[in-house]
């Protein structure tokens, strides 16, 4: 069993050997991204030290080489997935990338108002916005399979929603915020009963579990090599061959062409022909040594040891009165992560709290905005796990969210923040909102992903009367609200439009990975600002 190797595995990763501040190093972080072992990296050596070139261009051994190695790692990944050869296997930037070729290939050209997508409430942003954006090009109505509160996908809307005019179902196969594994082949089969293409989105799948297209039917498979110890800036695209062959490009210029006139151009065979441009070449080859490294332990071993892990840790979160944690319970399947909140501390603050102890793991909303709302949550923690991860991890974890409430006040008082922020946090100042404000913005918007909202009373000459705040937002971007709302009463407007005072304010005293959640709030009243001075002179004779 891999636990009796887990060792041998972890010597393949030098970077869990690093210290953070003197700690060492947790990494709870692999549905975002994986480490790399050394046989993947040392790919990258071998290439730009002994035949780095250019594919299908050079009539010269270097590019014979390369060629040769890029055109079986294609070869390779198909495999990985079950697809029958290179013709179905795409190379792309991400999963992002590979989704966004089906939905404007496949979707822009077919699509229209009498047709519908059928997605689910969990979808990444990866999917959920590619289509939203489909739809708004094509008239197309796109609809939401629910989520059940115990995180599983509703089966009976399912069914309701899948009918005669769903042109595309779109899914993910594991989502990546509640672990749970979706029925993706029995989606299938009723999507295909109405004659709609199937599009899966396998970026938490395909890394972590034994994943074969045939058996599911997907239509199309979307993935990525960073979440597979694989490197970045490398995607894959699985598709059935005579769907590629009749789709048109994605993205056009060198290689994905076989004739080209002043007139018209004549395109490539797939994969080649979705593959504009000098492609990844290093990385797609490196990719395939990673497939390599995985099933030499073992895809099964894999899901298996992710398992073991996440039950590990949610019988031990589920034991507690101050989390909460999101999906489905322990003892039911589900993926090798685990999204909790603990009770009165910010995901932003318990992220901080456990990179002081080393380990580290993702808050916020996991670009699934859309799934939080309906949590009713403005965010979560999230520790994921992968082969090397052990149960020492995780009770280190465990220790390290112990009395998190004091942990965090500790944490602000200390030397790394300027005392207002401390102050302000135990003490707002113009907290609540106001009975019927002049101008109203949220803070929801912001790439830091807390949840709040200012509200201005603005005078008849342009200045700021009164201000408030609410928030669900962490401890730090409460304070910085609360200070903001203290230093701008009487401004003008047009001033704030043009505000750069919070670092001056802080004598630019906060920790730079928590530089977005001090800048947020001022970037929001900020725009507001600007949005109300703009209106203001556009109506003005």
């Amino acid at each position: 069993m891999m636990a009796n190797n887990i060792q041998d595995i972890r010597t393949d990763f030098p970077i869990l050997d690093r210290e953070i501040d003197g700690t060492e190093l947790v990494y709870l972080d692999n549905a975002a991204t994986t480490q790399t072992p050394e046989s993947v990296y040392e790919v990258f050596e071998t290439y730009y030290r002994e035949y780095n070139s250019n594919i299908h261009r050079g009539i010269h051994t270097l590019s014979h080489e390369a060629s040769v190695a890029y055109e079986e790692a294609h070869d390779r990944l198909a495999q990985f997935i079950g697809a029958e050869g290179r013709e179905e296997l795409v190379f792309t930037k991400n999963t992002t990338e590979s989704i966004n070729l089906v939905a404007y290939g496949l979707g822009l050209r077919n699509l229209g108002p009498d047709d519908t997508i059928v997605t689910t409430e969990m979808e990444h942003h990866a999917s959920l916005v590619t289509w939203q954006q489909i739809a708004e090009l094509t008239g197309a109505t796109i609809q939401f399979i629910r989520v059940t509160d115990d995180g599983h996908l509703d089966m009976e809307h399912a069914n309701e929603l899948i009918g005669p005019e769903t042109a595309v179902l779109s899914v993910t196969h594991v989502s990546n915020v509640l672990g749970t594994v979706n029925p993706v082949a029995e989606l299938a089969e009723l999507a295909h009963d109405h004659d709609a293409y199937v599009v899966v989105d396998g970026a938490q799948s395909v890394p972590t579990r034994p994943v074969d297209v045939e058996e599911m039917d997907a239509d199309f498979l979307a993935f990525s090599g960073h979440k597979m110890a694989g490197p970045t800036g490398i995607g894959c695209l699985y598709g059935k061959r005579r769907l590629l062959e009749e789709m048109d490009p994605f993205l056009y210029g060198g290689e994905m062409i076989t004739h080209v006139t002043f007139d018209r151009s004549v395109w490539n065979d797939p994969p080649w022909k979705f593959e504009a441009g000098t492609p990844p070449i290093a990385e797609g080859i490196a990719l395939a040594e990673a497939a390599d490294y995985l099933d030499d332990i073992g895809m099964d071993r894999v899901r298996e040891h992710e398992d073991r892990l996440a039950q590990y840790l949610l019988e031990r979160l589920e034991a507690r009165d101050d989390v909460t944690v999101y999906g489905p319970p322990s003892g039911e399947q589900r993926a090798g992560l685990v999204s909790f909140n603990v009770d009165g501390v910010h995901g932003h603050d318990m992220s901080s709290l456990l990179n002081d102890r080393g380990i580290a793991v993702r808050a916020g909303d996991h670009c699934t905005q859309p799934l939080h709302e309906r949590l009713d949550i403005p965010g979560s923690v999230r520790a994921s796990f992968y082969v090397y991860n052990t149960t020492d991890d995780i009770e280190t974890l465990l220790d390290a969210i112990d009395d998190a409430n004091a942990k965090r006040d500790a944490y602000l008082r200390s030397e790394r923040y300027h005392d207002a922020i401390y102050d302000h946090y135990k003490n707002p100042r113009n907290a609540g909102g106001l009975s019927d404000p002049t101008m109203r913005k949220s803070s929801d918007e912001t790439v830091c992903g807390d949840d709040g909202e200012f509200h201005v009373d603005i005078g008849p000459d342009g200045t700021i009367e009164r201000l408030a705040f609410e928030s669900q937002s962490c401890a730090v971007s409460q304070a910085v609200a609360s200070i903001l709302t203290e230093h701008l009463e009487g401004m003008r407007l047009a001033e704030v439009a043009e505000l750069n005072a919070i670092e001056t304010l802080l004598d630019g005293q906060f920790p730079p990975l928590r530089r977005d959640c001090v800048v947020g709030p001022e970037d929001v009243i900020r725009e507001a600002a600007r949005e109300y001075v703009d209106r203001r002179t556009s109506t003005t004779p």
